[in-house]
């Protein structure tokens, strides 16, 4: 470790945590069975809080660890920097202030953005840049951990840039660090891993804080009776809410049940609640989802609305703001080009949530930004409506002074008062409309008043209104300036001036009697004149009432005080970790949850496999469907042929699912390719396939699968543009070795085809998305069945239900048959419903399959001859050629392959013995 003796640290939240994870050494990050002992099962049920929150503990750390382990393990290739700068904040801290030159190797990671430093990210700190983690522990070298606490905020948008390649940042270290100015120069950081999700999970379990909703989970004392009906709402009421085109009636039975049982929750005090809504693939659970918030922000409902991910939590918010605005646009009463959206607040890290145009208006970082601008102490919201109120009664006196003010005294080039009116006016009402725009955008109207809030809109028009009159060509500056020289209130009559003047006076009135009424209402509310960002900070969260983030992320809200909140509703709740669930449900107010999800599809990951045997990665929604807790299932699917939705539907979900009337319908059967073999659903048997094994990530690809997919979307491609009807075709795989391969080949060749779309995913990458056409690839093909975490049953169900028209299955069916998993099911049913297709039988992909074999005979055949070597034995050499023998397919080169071998003797390392090429051959089964 790096030199220097130990201090006391500044403490902090985090110390339990990172005091934990820092006390580790090298030999305990690599050891497997560091926690092995100490993780036990995770139980079903609880006895007490203690035990509850007990069991989450050391299956974090082994978590954690392993986490670490896997990132030193590619430690060659992930981000480092170089020092620049390196000071101690305070002494005896271990707080230090950072600056590192430009980061490298940012894009080692396939698909991923360039690294940028962010909080809560673990760095190594080393006098030199390690290529392997046992370089850290040569003799001599100087290495620590470091954890970035605090990334300094800025206006600009590059907010960590100092100049135009350095970050600066701000760390914690696990030991005292020494460095005189010359070693300064010679160290680096290197980036491991984020560990926000794991230290907020871990601060949470000791957390006080709400415990009504953890009670009722576990049915730890209960509270009362368990039908509360006086605190029912009748649910005919909640239907006949109309919300224009957010109304329950344009939702199936279903769903409408489901929504109306969780929003007859509200009325009641006296008893915690958990409800789960069940959504299957294409039972519109999102749609259901966005208009069950939509109706408790109508409510005026405080509600925290959590995602595992922010590609998940952004996805829900962005549905909802849509509905918001679709309302405001059907509601004849409103003017629909205002739509307030104070009430709704997404906040979380703004890199992390890499936030887009469809929700930027309701982001935090936006919000106080834009804010910002009408709440500066001279410039800012009551300067501007006092500017406005002061133009409209004094103007003269205001053009005589600027008139006063003009040094050159050529009065010939001096603007009239007409130009000067435009000029003011415009400047004046641009600032004041703008303000006014944006409170209408991002103060909520309960706290601005309605009646403010169509006053605002009623101003920003009468403005609108004056400027136009304003700049009519006919008006005469001397009449402008006998307008303005009488009061804004008093009455002219047509004996003084015409009509066009007496518009434009009544005009002005009523601009300036607004402008003042706002003015005097805004301050009997108490609204700020000036707030800096913190102030505007607990402002939003203060006036909010529907708030969206991460559930690792619903942790920063013990620290704001603000209002107590009233319902959570967890989406993707059978994609997060317990552990994580139980950090929103314990936030103070929270009474009744709703959680929303599928079981039956991919739980969260879990990188221990210690850990995940405990069942780390178990959501919430499945333990309490595992004991029996009632769900509102979503029993109608809108998204699938009803050939594709058939296995999923018998196989994972007891045949309660039915299909929609669009999917029944004749339009929905779309024919891309000719033959029965590219029908809605197809198993496509690949014979003569090899599944080979990536050493690095222990992935596996088929390269005869590959040739199979790229055939398939050439032939799409040439579809298509004869068509040109829009196609997007998703290609999905369990192995990250074989969506590289795919990616690899598929280059950039479909690449601004408008209305032609192929997205390579995995399997995992693709939950939650659905194509026109999916095509699947199973990649393994060998004799003994061997398929792995393939045989996963949530993963088979999320690739089979990713697919709108077409499924097309790419498998070997003696390996799938042979796995005594779902595959064998599905084979099975492929074959009686007359979807089993051999590959063989479409020439197009016949040709593709012989040309990648004939390239595996080459590089086989030369593998053997290279592996050859009649002048040495040794073990190298031995070993490199049973490599290559067990590579090869003998079945299709039989003993041709072994006539250079007759004579050479090997050692077999199964018998011990001495035997020629041939005899090796057959005894491990290769050929008769």
């Amino acid at each position: 470790m790096m030199e220097g003796k130990e201090s006391r640290k500044e403490t902090s939240e985090d110390d339990g945590f990172f005091d934990t994870v820092f006390s580790w050494s090298l030999q305990d990050i690599f050891n497997k069975n560091l926690f092995k002992h100490k993780v036990q099962k995770i139980p079903e049920s609880f006895h007490s809080l203690q035990e509850y929150f007990g069991s989450f503990v050391f299956p974090l750390l082994e978590e954690t660890r392993t986490q670490l382990c896997s990132s030193m393990n590619t430690i060659a290739r992930t981000p480092f920097a170089r020092i620049v700068y390196f000071e101690e904040t305070k002494p005896r801290t271990n707080l230090y202030k950072v600056t590192v030159d430009e980061w490298k190797n940012v894009f080692s990671n396939r698909g991923k953005e360039p690294y940028k430093t962010l909080p809560g990210d673990v760095l190594i700190l080393a006098d030199a840049k390690p290529q392997s983690a046992s370089d850290l522990q040569r003799a001599g070298r100087m290495w620590t951990f470091l954890l970035v606490k605090k990334i300094p905020e800025d206006e600009d948008e590059d907010e960590n840039k100092i100049g135009s390649t350095s970050t600066y940042f701000e760390v914690q270290s696990a030991k005292d660090i020494r460095l005189d100015d010359e070693k300064k120069k010679s160290m680096f950081v290197i980036f491991l891993t984020n560990v926000v999700p794991n230290r907020n999970m871990w601060n949470s379990r000791g957390m006080s804080g709400n415990l009504m909703i953890i009670k009722e989970v576990l049915s730890i004392d209960p509270g009362v009776e368990e039908n509360c009906e006086q605190c029912c709402v009748q649910s005919e009421g909640i239907q006949n809410e109309n919300f224009g085109p957010c109304s329950l009636a344009n939702l199936n039975d279903s769903q409408v049940k489901a929504i109306s049982v969780c929003l007859s929750k509200m009325q009641c005090d006296h008893k915690s609640s958990v409800d789960l809504i069940w959504g299957p693939p294409g039972t519109g659970k999102t749609k259901t989802v966005s208009i069950l918030l939509f109706n408790l922000l109508k409510m005026k409902c405080r509600t925290l609305v959590c995602a595992p991910t922010n590609v998940a939590i952004k996805e829900v918010a962005s549905r909802v703001l849509k509905l918001v605005k679709e309302s405001y646009g059907a509601d004849s009463r409103r003017d629909n080009l205002f739509r307030p959206l104070g009430d709704i607040l997404l906040f979380g890290n703004k890199d992390r949530l890499k936030v887009g145009a469809e929700t930027e208006e309701i982001f935090m970082d936006y919000r106080i930004k834009r804010l910002q601008e009408c709440f500066v102490q001279l410039t800012g919201w009551r300067y501007r409506f006092i500017s406005m109120v002061d133009f409209l009664q004094d103007c003269v006196p205001q053009y005589h002074i600027f008139l006063g003010n003009e040094t050159d005294g050529n009065k010939a080039e001096m603007k009239s008062f007409l130009q000067f009116v435009r000029e003011r006016f415009r400047h004046t009402a641009t600032s004041l409309r703008n303000c006014l725009l944006l409170f209408l955008t991002h103060i909520p109207e309960k706290y601005i008043l309605e009646n403010n809030f169509q006053n605002m809109v009623t101003l920003i028009r009468l403005l609108q209104s004056f400027e136009t009159l304003l700049l009519q060509h006919n008006v005469a500056s001397e009449k402008l300036e006998e307008l303005f020289s009488h009061s804004v209130e008093e009455y002219l009559s047509q004996s003084i001036l015409d009509e066009k003047y007496l518009l434009l006076q009544k005009t002005r009135s009523e601009c300036h009697f607004l402008s003042s009424n706002l003015l005097n209402s805004l301050e009997e509310l108490g609204l700020p004149m000036s707030m800096g960002k913190r102030s505007l900070k607990d402002f939003c969260f203060e006036k909010a009432s529907l708030f969206f983030c991460t559930a690792t992320s619903s942790y920063n809200l013990n620290k704001v005080g603000m209002e107590p909140l009233s319902f959570l509703v967890i989406d993707e709740a059978a994609q997060l970790k317990e552990s994580e669930s139980t950090i929103p449900l314990k936030l103070r107010g929270i009474k009744h949850a709703i959680l929303i999800g599928d079981e039956c599809q991919l739980p969260a990951m879990v990188e221990s496999s210690v850990s995940d045997e405990a069942g780390f990665g178990r959501s919430l929604f499945q333990r309490l469907s595992s004991l029996g807790h009632k769900k509102h299932l979503l029993s109608i699917q809108y998204r699938m042929h009803p050939s594709i939705s058939f296995f999923p539907n018998s196989e994972f979900y007891h045949n309660q699912i039915l299909d929609g009337p669009n999917v029944k319908s004749q339009s929905y059967e779309q024919c891309y390719l000719p033959g029965p073999m590219f029908g809605p659903y197809s198993f496509i048997n690949i014979l003569g396939g090899r599944e080979d094994h990536v050493e690095v990530g222990h992935s596996r690809s088929n390269m005869v699968e590959v040739s199979v997919v790229m055939n398939i979307l050439q032939n799409l491609h040439k579809a298509w543009i004869r068509s040109k009807k829009k196609l997007s075709i998703g290609v999905v795989s369990p192995y990250k070795a074989q969506v590289v391969a795919i990616q690899k080949q598929l280059g950039r060749k479909y690449e601004n085809r408008d209305g032609f779309v192929v997205k390579v995913k995995s399997v995992d990458g693709f939950q939650g998305g659905e194509e026109d056409i999916i095509i699947i690839s199973t990649v393994r093909c060998n004799n003994g069945g061997y398929i792995g975490f393939l045989s996963k049953p949530q993963r088979v169900n999320v690739a089979l239900t990713r697919a709108r028209y077409c499924l097309w299955i790419l498998g070997n069916e003696r390996t799938l048959t042979r796995s005594e998993s779902v595959w064998q099911n599905l084979v099975r049913d492929a074959k009686d419903r007359r979807c089993f297709f051999n590959a063989d039988d479409d020439k197009d992909l016949a040709r593709a399959i012989l040309e990648v074999k004939k390239e595996y005979d080459k590089f086989d055949e030369q593998g053997l001859l290279e592996s050859c070597s009649y002048e040495t034995k040794d073990n190298k050499s031995m070993e490199k050629f049973v490599k290559a023998f067990d590579s090869m397919d003998l079945r299709r080169n039989s003993l041709k392959s072994l006539n250079c071998f007759d004579e050479l003797l090997l050692l077999d390392e199964e018998s011990g013995n001495f035997l020629d090429a041939s005899s090796i051959a057959k005894q491990r089964g290769n050929i008769g």
